[in-house]
């Protein structure tokens, strides 16, 4: 079993899609049925879709080492975005290591909470 897809609420969903593809560096499929979406992997798509009012949520994304030093390197040279090592630090521009792991935190433009996690196994 896997889960197939998420419906992430979004001030304009078009941009969202576009936000996630460029930083996770991830397949943008434009208009997805009435949403905007992403694909993530083989079975996971984000969906986007237009809220006004919205409680923001935490995404966690596990990545092998390459594909987090690549999205580290996006973030960091995009200066208006920040991370840090902790869902309440998130903008100290540090990375925290656990348990042979290592990650960071970031915001989205409508705040969801966004972690990226460095893989201890083979994807």
């Amino acid at each position: 079993m896997h889960l197939d897809h998420t419906i992430i609420p979004s001030k304009d969903s078009a941009r969202s899609a576009q936000f996630y593809a460029e930083i996770l560096g991830v397949k943008n499929m434009g208009r997805y049925d009435h949403f905007d979406a992403v694909v993530v992997d083989e079975h996971l798509k984000l969906l986007f879709v237009n809220k006004a009012c919205f409680e923001p949520r935490h995404y966690a994304f596990i990545a092998t080492k390459a594909e987090y030093s690549e999205i580290l390197a996006r973030i960091k040279s995009t200066p208006s975005l920040h991370f840090g090592d902790s869902p309440s630090e998130r903008s100290n521009h540090q990375v925290y290591c656990s348990d042979g792991k290592e990650g960071f935190y970031f915001d989205d433009e409508n705040g969801h909470i966004l972690e990226i996690i460095t893989s201890t196994q083979a994807l």
